[in-house]
Protein backbone atom coordinates (compact mmCIF):
# COMPACT_ATOMS: atom_id res chain seq x y z
CA UNK A 1 0.00 0.00 0.00
CA UNK A 2 1.21 3.37 -1.00
CA UNK A 3 0.85 6.42 1.52
CA UNK A 4 1.66 9.99 0.49
CA UNK A 5 1.04 13.55 2.49
CA UNK A 6 0.06 16.07 0.22
CA UNK A 7 0.08 20.01 1.60
CA UNK A 8 -1.06 22.96 0.20
CA UNK A 9 -1.35 26.33 1.10
CA UNK A 10 -2.61 29.87 0.24
CA UNK A 11 -3.30 32.82 1.58
CA UNK A 12 -6.68 31.53 3.33
CA UNK A 13 -5.86 28.23 4.37
CA UNK A 14 -3.37 25.21 4.81
CA UNK A 15 -4.94 21.81 3.72
CA UNK A 16 -2.84 18.66 4.54
CA UNK A 17 -4.30 15.25 2.74
CA UNK A 18 -3.25 11.46 3.76
CA UNK A 19 -3.68 9.76 1.05
CA UNK A 20 -3.41 5.31 0.76
CA UNK A 21 -3.44 3.93 -2.61
CA UNK A 22 -4.55 7.33 -3.93
CA UNK A 23 -7.83 7.47 -2.28
CA UNK A 24 -8.08 10.38 0.65
CA UNK A 25 -7.71 8.90 3.70
CA UNK A 26 -7.26 11.49 6.24
CA UNK A 27 -7.92 15.54 6.11
CA UNK A 28 -7.00 18.75 8.09
CA UNK A 29 -7.68 22.31 7.12
CA UNK A 30 -6.33 25.08 9.13
CA UNK A 31 -7.71 29.19 8.77
CA UNK A 32 -6.28 31.46 10.40
CA UNK A 33 -9.38 33.14 11.58
CA UNK A 34 -10.84 29.76 12.10
CA UNK A 35 -8.18 27.53 13.78
CA UNK A 36 -9.00 24.92 15.57
CA UNK A 37 -8.56 25.12 19.60
CA UNK A 38 -9.01 21.28 20.88
CA UNK A 39 -6.06 20.70 23.07
CA UNK A 40 -4.58 24.22 22.88
CA UNK A 41 -3.09 25.56 26.43
CA UNK A 42 -4.53 28.77 28.09
CA UNK A 43 -3.68 31.02 30.60
CA UNK A 44 -7.08 31.63 31.64
CA UNK A 45 -9.06 34.57 34.17
CA UNK A 46 -12.06 33.26 36.10
CA UNK A 47 -14.88 35.28 35.20
CA UNK A 48 -17.97 33.73 37.06
CA UNK A 49 -18.50 30.66 39.41
CA UNK A 50 -21.71 28.94 39.80
CA UNK A 51 -22.93 26.49 41.86
CA UNK A 52 -20.94 27.15 44.31
CA UNK A 53 -18.14 26.43 42.05
CA UNK A 54 -19.63 23.03 39.97
CA UNK A 55 -19.23 25.42 37.45
CA UNK A 56 -16.89 28.34 36.52
CA UNK A 57 -16.71 30.49 33.19
CA UNK A 58 -13.26 31.26 32.38
CA UNK A 59 -11.63 33.94 29.53
CA UNK A 60 -9.15 32.75 27.19
CA UNK A 61 -9.89 35.34 24.95
CA UNK A 62 -12.32 33.91 22.57
CA UNK A 63 -15.65 35.44 22.00
CA UNK A 64 -17.39 33.42 24.23
CA UNK A 65 -16.07 32.50 27.92
CA UNK A 66 -14.78 28.91 28.18
CA UNK A 67 -16.24 26.86 31.05
CA UNK A 68 -14.95 24.27 33.65
CA UNK A 69 -17.73 21.81 35.06
CA UNK A 70 -17.02 19.89 37.94
CA UNK A 71 -19.19 16.15 38.44
CA UNK A 72 -17.52 14.96 41.52
CA UNK A 73 -19.14 17.56 44.51
CA UNK A 74 -17.39 16.07 46.95
CA UNK A 75 -13.47 17.58 44.78
CA UNK A 76 -14.08 20.57 43.96
CA UNK A 77 -11.10 23.10 43.72
CA UNK A 78 -11.28 26.59 45.40
CA UNK A 79 -10.91 29.11 43.31
CA UNK A 80 -11.83 32.98 43.29
CA UNK A 81 -13.87 35.04 40.45
CA UNK A 82 -10.12 36.89 38.21
CA UNK A 83 -8.08 33.72 39.55
CA UNK A 84 -5.54 32.83 36.88
CA UNK A 85 -4.84 29.08 36.18
CA UNK A 86 -3.37 26.49 33.45
CA UNK A 87 -6.07 25.35 31.40
CA UNK A 88 -6.84 23.05 28.34
CA UNK A 89 -9.77 22.80 25.90
CA UNK A 90 -11.51 19.24 25.69
CA UNK A 91 -14.34 20.29 23.24
CA UNK A 92 -14.63 23.23 21.14
CA UNK A 93 -17.52 25.98 21.25
CA UNK A 94 -20.36 24.65 19.72
CA UNK A 95 -24.07 25.90 19.79
CA UNK A 96 -24.79 28.37 22.21
CA UNK A 97 -21.91 26.42 24.24
CA UNK A 98 -18.59 27.95 24.71
CA UNK A 99 -15.67 25.49 24.76
CA UNK A 100 -15.05 23.12 27.79
CA UNK A 101 -12.15 23.35 29.62
CA UNK A 102 -9.70 20.35 31.79
CA UNK A 103 -7.17 21.54 34.58
CA UNK A 104 -5.63 18.58 33.94
CA UNK A 105 -4.12 19.52 30.72
CA UNK A 106 -1.56 16.84 28.49
CA UNK A 107 1.20 17.34 26.04
CA UNK A 108 1.37 14.92 23.62
CA UNK A 109 4.29 13.57 21.57
CA UNK A 110 4.84 10.87 18.97
CA UNK A 111 5.24 7.59 21.22
CA UNK A 112 3.98 9.77 25.05
CA UNK A 113 1.56 11.36 26.06
CA UNK A 114 3.01 13.87 29.43
CA UNK A 115 -0.02 14.55 32.38
CA UNK A 116 1.80 16.86 34.13
CA UNK A 117 -0.87 16.92 37.09
CA UNK A 118 -1.19 13.55 37.32
CA UNK A 119 1.34 10.92 38.25
CA UNK A 120 -0.25 7.71 36.76
CA UNK A 121 1.79 5.47 34.11
CA UNK A 122 -1.08 4.21 31.08
CA UNK A 123 -0.48 1.84 28.55
CA UNK A 124 -2.10 1.36 25.36
CA UNK A 125 -4.33 -1.27 25.48
CA UNK A 126 -3.04 -2.62 22.07
CA UNK A 127 0.09 -3.73 23.65
CA UNK A 128 -1.22 -7.08 25.56
CA UNK A 129 2.17 -8.64 26.22
CA UNK A 130 2.99 -8.39 30.33
CA UNK A 131 6.73 -8.76 29.09
CA UNK A 132 6.87 -5.45 26.78
CA UNK A 133 4.49 -3.91 29.34
CA UNK A 134 6.87 -4.54 31.85
CA UNK A 135 9.94 -3.22 30.08
CA UNK A 136 8.06 -0.02 29.38
CA UNK A 137 7.26 0.14 32.76
CA UNK A 138 10.59 -0.25 33.82
CA UNK A 139 11.81 2.83 31.42
CA UNK A 140 10.06 5.09 33.71
CA UNK A 141 10.31 3.98 37.55
CA UNK A 142 12.28 7.67 38.59
CA UNK A 143 9.52 9.51 36.53
CA UNK A 144 7.00 11.56 38.95
CA UNK A 145 4.75 12.66 35.79
CA UNK A 146 1.83 10.88 34.29
CA UNK A 147 2.16 9.30 31.20
CA UNK A 148 0.56 7.45 28.52
CA UNK A 149 2.60 5.04 26.20
CA UNK A 150 1.02 5.13 22.78
CA UNK A 151 1.25 1.80 20.91
CA UNK A 152 4.17 2.66 18.86
CA UNK A 153 6.40 3.30 21.86
CA UNK A 154 6.94 -0.84 21.53
CA UNK A 155 9.52 0.49 18.97
CA UNK A 156 11.59 3.01 20.22
CA UNK A 157 14.23 2.14 22.45
CA UNK A 158 14.24 3.35 26.11
CA UNK A 159 16.76 6.30 25.07
CA UNK A 160 14.75 7.20 22.84
CA UNK A 161 11.66 7.60 24.94
CA UNK A 162 13.36 8.76 27.65
CA UNK A 163 14.69 11.51 25.52
CA UNK A 164 11.26 12.48 24.49
CA UNK A 165 9.99 12.81 27.52
CA UNK A 166 12.80 15.59 28.19
CA UNK A 167 11.81 17.23 25.37
CA UNK A 168 7.66 17.25 26.74
CA UNK A 169 8.95 18.41 30.07
CA UNK A 170 10.53 21.29 28.44
CA UNK A 171 7.57 22.23 27.05
CA UNK A 172 5.52 21.72 30.20
CA UNK A 173 8.28 23.93 31.71
CA UNK A 174 8.20 26.42 29.20
CA UNK A 175 3.94 27.00 29.90
CA UNK A 176 4.31 27.31 33.36
CA UNK A 177 7.39 30.02 33.11
CA UNK A 178 5.16 31.57 30.71
CA UNK A 179 1.98 31.08 32.75
CA UNK A 180 3.67 33.10 35.71
CA UNK A 181 5.61 35.87 33.82
CA UNK A 182 3.85 36.85 30.36
CA UNK A 183 0.39 38.23 30.03
CA UNK A 184 -0.88 36.13 27.11
CA UNK A 185 -3.62 34.09 26.50
CA UNK A 186 -2.27 30.95 24.20
CA UNK A 187 -0.04 29.17 26.06
CA UNK A 188 0.60 26.15 24.01
CA UNK A 189 -0.62 25.81 20.45
CA UNK A 190 -1.33 21.84 19.78
CA UNK A 191 -3.41 22.55 16.50
CA UNK A 192 -0.78 23.07 14.18
CA UNK A 193 -0.82 21.89 10.86
CA UNK A 194 2.45 21.54 10.93
CA UNK A 195 3.19 20.12 13.97
CA UNK A 196 0.77 17.54 12.40
CA UNK A 197 2.04 16.99 9.22
CA UNK A 198 5.32 15.79 11.39
CA UNK A 199 3.40 13.63 13.19
CA UNK A 200 2.04 11.99 10.48
CA UNK A 201 5.26 11.23 8.13
CA UNK A 202 6.91 8.49 9.22
CA UNK A 203 8.67 5.58 7.29
CA UNK A 204 5.31 3.98 6.26
CA UNK A 205 4.71 7.78 4.14
CA UNK A 206 6.09 6.99 0.63
CA UNK A 207 6.14 10.66 -0.05
CA UNK A 208 5.33 14.16 1.19
CA UNK A 209 5.08 16.99 -1.58
CA UNK A 210 4.12 20.46 -1.02
CA UNK A 211 3.13 23.55 -3.16
CA UNK A 212 4.41 26.29 -0.37
CA UNK A 213 8.13 26.84 -0.17
CA UNK A 214 7.91 28.41 3.44
CA UNK A 215 6.01 24.82 4.48
CA UNK A 216 8.93 22.84 3.25
CA UNK A 217 11.05 24.64 4.76
CA UNK A 218 10.36 24.02 8.25
CA UNK A 219 9.59 21.05 8.49
CA UNK A 220 12.97 20.05 6.78
CA UNK A 221 14.45 22.44 9.35
CA UNK A 222 12.59 20.20 11.68
CA UNK A 223 13.49 17.29 10.58
CA UNK A 224 17.38 18.24 10.75
CA UNK A 225 17.00 19.33 14.33
CA UNK A 226 15.01 16.42 15.48
CA UNK A 227 17.39 14.05 14.12
CA UNK A 228 14.93 12.43 11.90
CA UNK A 229 17.27 13.63 8.32
CA UNK A 230 16.55 10.28 6.79
CA UNK A 231 12.66 11.31 6.31
CA UNK A 232 14.27 14.53 4.21
CA UNK A 233 14.13 12.08 0.85
CA UNK A 234 10.70 11.95 1.47
CA UNK A 235 10.03 15.24 0.62
CA UNK A 236 9.05 17.20 -2.44
CA UNK A 237 8.40 20.50 -4.11
CA UNK A 238 5.15 20.98 -6.51
CA UNK A 239 5.97 23.01 -9.24
CA UNK A 240 3.14 22.25 -11.99
CA UNK A 241 0.23 25.46 -12.66
CA UNK A 242 -2.39 23.02 -11.55
CA UNK A 243 -4.13 23.22 -8.20
CA UNK A 244 -1.83 20.28 -5.89
CA UNK A 245 -5.58 18.85 -4.28
CA UNK A 246 -6.94 19.39 -7.99
CA UNK A 247 -3.93 17.55 -9.74
CA UNK A 248 -3.98 14.41 -7.09
CA UNK A 249 -7.94 14.05 -7.19
CA UNK A 250 -8.70 15.16 -3.71
CA UNK A 251 -10.91 18.28 -4.46
CA UNK A 252 -13.51 15.47 -5.79
CA UNK A 253 -13.03 13.11 -3.06
CA UNK A 254 -13.88 16.15 -0.44
CA UNK A 255 -17.32 16.72 -1.98
CA UNK A 256 -18.02 13.27 -2.33
CA UNK A 257 -16.90 13.21 1.24
CA UNK A 258 -20.00 15.67 1.98
CA UNK A 259 -22.23 14.14 0.23
CA UNK A 260 -25.18 12.06 2.16
CA UNK A 261 -24.87 9.17 -0.07
CA UNK A 262 -22.17 7.04 -0.74
CA UNK A 263 -21.53 4.42 -3.23
CA UNK A 264 -19.84 1.30 -2.91
CA UNK A 265 -17.65 -0.55 -5.49
CA UNK A 266 -20.67 -3.45 -5.51
CA UNK A 267 -23.71 -1.05 -6.14
CA UNK A 268 -24.74 -0.75 -3.03
CA UNK A 269 -24.57 2.43 -0.54
CA UNK A 270 -25.05 3.74 2.88
CA UNK A 271 -26.62 7.19 3.30
CA UNK A 272 -25.21 9.65 6.61
CA UNK A 273 -27.82 11.76 8.44
CA UNK A 274 -26.73 13.62 10.76
CA UNK A 275 -29.27 15.46 13.96
CA UNK A 276 -28.85 17.40 16.91
CA UNK A 277 -28.59 14.43 18.84
CA UNK A 278 -26.90 11.66 17.06
CA UNK A 279 -25.29 10.26 13.30
CA UNK A 280 -27.18 7.55 11.68
CA UNK A 281 -25.56 5.80 8.93
CA UNK A 282 -28.00 3.42 6.65
CA UNK A 283 -26.21 0.49 4.58
CA UNK A 284 -28.31 -0.48 1.80
CA UNK A 285 -28.10 -3.21 -1.43
CA UNK A 286 -27.68 -2.37 -4.70
CA UNK A 287 -29.60 -3.61 -7.61
CA UNK A 288 -26.90 -6.51 -8.77
CA UNK A 289 -26.13 -9.83 -6.36
CA UNK A 290 -24.55 -11.76 -9.48
CA UNK A 291 -24.36 -15.40 -9.10
CA UNK A 292 -24.28 -14.87 -4.91
CA UNK A 293 -27.58 -15.98 -3.06
CA UNK A 294 -29.34 -13.18 -1.67
CA UNK A 295 -28.05 -13.81 1.76
CA UNK A 296 -24.54 -14.10 0.89
CA UNK A 297 -24.86 -10.95 -1.01
CA UNK A 298 -26.20 -9.39 2.00
CA UNK A 299 -23.75 -10.47 4.42
CA UNK A 300 -20.81 -9.42 1.86
CA UNK A 301 -22.60 -5.76 1.51
CA UNK A 302 -22.07 -5.37 4.86
CA UNK A 303 -18.56 -6.58 5.41
CA UNK A 304 -17.86 -3.99 2.51
CA UNK A 305 -19.76 -1.25 3.78
CA UNK A 306 -17.78 -1.64 7.68
CA UNK A 307 -14.64 -0.03 6.04
CA UNK A 308 -16.05 2.63 4.26
CA UNK A 309 -18.00 3.69 7.16
CA UNK A 310 -14.96 3.65 9.22
CA UNK A 311 -13.47 6.10 6.50
CA UNK A 312 -16.15 8.04 5.67
CA UNK A 313 -16.86 9.05 9.80
CA UNK A 314 -13.07 9.46 10.49
CA UNK A 315 -12.76 11.98 6.77
CA UNK A 316 -15.95 14.02 7.70
CA UNK A 317 -14.82 14.44 11.63
CA UNK A 318 -18.43 13.15 12.46
CA UNK A 319 -18.30 12.46 16.56
CA UNK A 320 -21.06 12.06 19.55
CA UNK A 321 -23.28 9.07 19.33
CA UNK A 322 -22.88 6.81 15.89
CA UNK A 323 -25.27 4.39 15.03
CA UNK A 324 -25.37 2.16 12.22
CA UNK A 325 -28.66 0.23 10.67
CA UNK A 326 -26.75 -2.76 8.89
CA UNK A 327 -29.22 -5.02 6.63
CA UNK A 328 -30.86 -7.82 7.93
CA UNK A 329 -28.29 -9.13 10.59
CA UNK A 330 -30.54 -12.17 12.12
CA UNK A 331 -27.57 -14.66 12.47
CA UNK A 332 -25.73 -13.77 15.72
CA UNK A 333 -22.25 -15.48 14.38
CA UNK A 334 -22.58 -12.65 11.04
CA UNK A 335 -23.21 -10.06 13.43
CA UNK A 336 -19.66 -11.00 15.63
CA UNK A 337 -17.88 -11.13 12.24
CA UNK A 338 -19.70 -7.57 10.98
CA UNK A 339 -18.67 -6.02 14.42
CA UNK A 340 -14.95 -7.25 14.46
CA UNK A 341 -14.79 -6.52 10.74
CA UNK A 342 -15.90 -2.61 11.85
CA UNK A 343 -13.49 -2.32 14.86
CA UNK A 344 -10.53 -3.28 12.85
CA UNK A 345 -10.89 -0.71 10.46
CA UNK A 346 -12.09 2.46 13.51
CA UNK A 347 -8.77 0.69 14.84
CA UNK A 348 -6.71 3.00 12.46
CA UNK A 349 -8.81 6.06 13.85
CA UNK A 350 -6.80 8.44 16.13
CA UNK A 351 -9.88 9.99 17.80
CA UNK A 352 -11.10 7.64 21.37
CA UNK A 353 -14.27 5.45 20.40
CA UNK A 354 -16.01 3.87 23.19
CA UNK A 355 -18.92 0.85 24.00
CA UNK A 356 -18.77 -0.08 19.90
CA UNK A 357 -21.52 -3.06 20.28
CA UNK A 358 -25.01 -4.10 19.02
CA UNK A 359 -27.82 -2.72 21.12
CA UNK A 360 -31.25 -4.62 22.39
CA UNK A 361 -32.41 -2.76 18.94
CA UNK A 362 -29.88 -4.68 16.57
CA UNK A 363 -28.17 -1.51 15.74
CA UNK A 364 -24.63 -0.82 16.21
CA UNK A 365 -24.08 1.71 18.53
CA UNK A 366 -20.79 3.96 19.63
CA UNK A 367 -19.54 6.97 20.52
CA UNK A 368 -16.37 8.67 19.21
CA UNK A 369 -14.97 11.93 20.82
CA UNK A 370 -15.65 15.59 19.49
CA UNK A 371 -12.27 16.59 18.61
CA UNK A 372 -12.13 19.65 16.22
CA UNK A 373 -14.28 20.57 13.77
CA UNK A 374 -16.66 18.98 11.21
CA UNK A 375 -14.81 18.48 7.32
CA UNK A 376 -18.39 20.06 6.44
CA UNK A 377 -18.06 23.08 8.87
CA UNK A 378 -15.33 24.46 6.09
CA UNK A 379 -17.30 23.63 2.68
CA UNK A 380 -21.14 23.90 4.06
CA UNK A 381 -23.48 26.21 5.81
CA UNK A 382 -27.08 25.77 7.07
CA UNK A 383 -29.72 27.07 4.18
CA UNK A 384 -31.26 29.92 5.32
CA UNK A 385 -34.60 29.23 3.36
CA UNK A 386 -34.96 25.48 4.73
CA UNK A 387 -32.89 26.23 7.81
CA UNK A 388 -30.95 23.01 7.65
CA UNK A 389 -34.09 20.48 7.48
CA UNK A 390 -33.52 19.60 3.63
CA UNK A 391 -36.96 21.12 2.91
CA UNK A 392 -39.16 24.04 1.66
CA UNK A 393 -43.22 24.21 1.66
CA UNK A 394 -44.70 22.20 -0.88
CA UNK A 395 -46.85 24.04 -3.78
CA UNK A 396 -50.40 23.26 -2.31
CA UNK A 397 -49.56 24.47 1.08
CA UNK A 398 -48.16 27.38 -0.65
CA UNK A 399 -51.02 28.05 -2.20
CA UNK A 400 -53.38 27.56 1.08
CA UNK A 401 -51.05 29.76 3.33
CA UNK A 402 -51.35 32.58 0.44
CA UNK A 403 -55.72 31.86 0.35
CA UNK A 404 -55.94 32.22 3.97
CA UNK A 405 -53.39 35.18 3.91
CA UNK A 406 -55.30 36.93 1.22
CA UNK A 407 -58.74 36.35 2.80
CA UNK A 408 -57.68 38.14 5.91
CA UNK A 409 -55.82 41.16 3.83
CA UNK A 410 -59.34 41.32 2.02
CA UNK A 411 -62.13 40.94 4.91
CA UNK A 412 -60.10 43.88 7.32
CA UNK A 413 -58.98 46.49 4.53
CA UNK A 414 -60.42 48.29 1.50
CA UNK A 415 -58.20 48.06 -1.23
CA UNK A 416 -57.65 49.00 -4.99
CA UNK A 417 -54.73 47.14 -5.92
CA UNK A 418 -53.03 43.60 -4.92
CA UNK A 419 -50.11 42.47 -6.11
CA UNK A 420 -48.85 38.51 -5.50
CA UNK A 421 -45.06 37.43 -6.46
CA UNK A 422 -44.78 34.29 -6.63
CA UNK A 423 -43.95 31.45 -8.89
CA UNK A 424 -45.17 30.62 -12.52
CA UNK A 425 -46.53 27.33 -11.21
CA UNK A 426 -48.35 29.10 -8.36
CA UNK A 427 -50.05 31.94 -10.86
CA UNK A 428 -51.01 29.14 -12.96
CA UNK A 429 -53.30 27.43 -9.89
CA UNK A 430 -54.23 31.10 -8.17
CA UNK A 431 -55.83 32.55 -11.52
CA UNK A 432 -57.93 28.90 -11.83
CA UNK A 433 -59.06 29.72 -7.69
CA UNK A 434 -59.29 33.52 -7.65
CA UNK A 435 -61.34 35.35 -9.70
CA UNK A 436 -60.59 39.28 -8.26
CA UNK A 437 -59.88 41.47 -11.17
CA UNK A 438 -58.31 43.71 -8.45
CA UNK A 439 -54.93 41.11 -7.90
CA UNK A 440 -52.14 41.31 -10.35
CA UNK A 441 -49.66 38.50 -11.10
CA UNK A 442 -45.84 38.96 -10.96
CA UNK A 443 -43.78 35.85 -11.60
CA UNK A 444 -40.77 35.89 -8.69
CA UNK A 445 -38.65 32.88 -7.48
CA UNK A 446 -36.95 34.98 -4.56
CA UNK A 447 -39.06 33.61 -1.62
CA UNK A 448 -38.04 30.62 -1.02
CA UNK A 449 -39.10 30.07 2.81
CA UNK A 450 -42.54 31.87 2.89
CA UNK A 451 -43.36 30.93 -1.25
CA UNK A 452 -44.94 34.22 -1.84
CA UNK A 453 -45.44 37.38 -1.02
CA UNK A 454 -48.37 40.06 -0.75
CA UNK A 455 -48.33 44.12 -1.80
CA UNK A 456 -51.37 45.79 -0.68
CA UNK A 457 -52.32 49.26 -2.01
CA UNK A 458 -55.10 51.52 -0.90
Amino acid sequence: MSKCLILSKNTYETKLALLEDNKLDEIYIEREKEKEISGNIYKGKIEDILNNGEIIFVDIGLEKNAFLSFDNKKHIPKFNISDSLIVQVETEARDEKGARLTLDYSINGENLVLLPNSNNLSISKKIEDLETIKKLKDIFLNIDKGLILRTKSVEKSPEALLEEYQKLETIDNQIKKDFKEKNIKLLYDNNSILKKALTLLDDDIDEFIMDDEDSFNKIKNNLEESEKKYLLKKMKKYFKDEDIFSYYKIDSQIERALDRKVYLESGASIVIEKTEALVSIDVNTGQNTGNQSSQNFIFNTNLEACKEIARQIKLRNLAGIIIIDFIDLKKNSERKKILEELKKHLKKDRTEINSLDFSHLGLVQFTRKRQGKELSFYYREKCHYCEGTGYLLSKDRIILNLLADLNSQIEYNDLNKIVIKTKKHIIKELKNLINNTKIKYIEDNNFYKEGYRIELYN
